[in-house]
């Protein structure tokens, strides 16, 4: 069916189609086949059907067995023909299927691999990741521990200086209390 030809002409030709296969003349077969709107497809399926009714009133005989002869035996030669032509053909592409059957197995097989090899990397590297935030968590809290002792340090440090100068100012006053001892003595 060519595409520049009217909605109408591929239903009848969808609709002669149907009838020499032997299958019903229907809106719905005629729509599928020819691709046109219900409405066409409709109209001439009805139109078919009617003028297929009114041809059945002839009386077509029954095929004459020699007739039925004939056409069997060239039905035979026509199939021994056709399945001489394809068989050679048909068994290459069956070899041709076990083949790539196998390199859809091998294929299958090596991407089943390649996912369980990323799963194993997968946990490796939460394995890892977990490991770093655990370090990195220790390391901060070292770090915290470390300026927490550092500001003790300096505080030690603020009070010995304090307690130093202190001793100093005491050392200091010794001569003057033994001065005033004796004085006092």
């Amino acid at each position: 069916m060519q595409e520049n030809q009217t909605p109408e002409v591929r239903a009848e030709q969808a609709a002669r189609d149907l009838a020499d296969r032997g299958m019903a003349v229907t809106a719905r077969a005629v729509r599928e086949a020819a691709g046109v709107r219900m409405v066409v497809a409709a109209a001439t399926a009805k139109a078919w059907n009617a003028a297929a009714a009114e041809q059945d009133h002839e009386v077509i005989p029954d095929v004459p067995e020699d007739v039925q002869g004939r056409l069997s035996a060239i039905w035979a030669d026509a199939y021994r023909a056709a399945l001489a032509a394809v068989t050679p053909e048909r068994d290459r592409l069956a070899t041709e299927v076990e083949e790539l059957r196998g390199e859809v197995d091998a294929l299958t097989a090596t991407v089943a691999d390649v996912e369980t090899e990323r799963d194993e990397r997968a946990a490796r590297l939460d394995k890892t990741e977990q490991e770093r935030a655990s370090v990195v968590s220790a390391r901060d809290d070292a770090v915290v521990r470390a300026s927490r002792a550092e500001d003790r340090a300096e505080a030690a440090e603020a009070e010995r200086d304090r307690v130093s100068e202190q001793m100093r100012a005491l050392i200091a006053r010794i001569p003057e209390i033994d001065t005033k001892r004796e004085e006092l003595s």
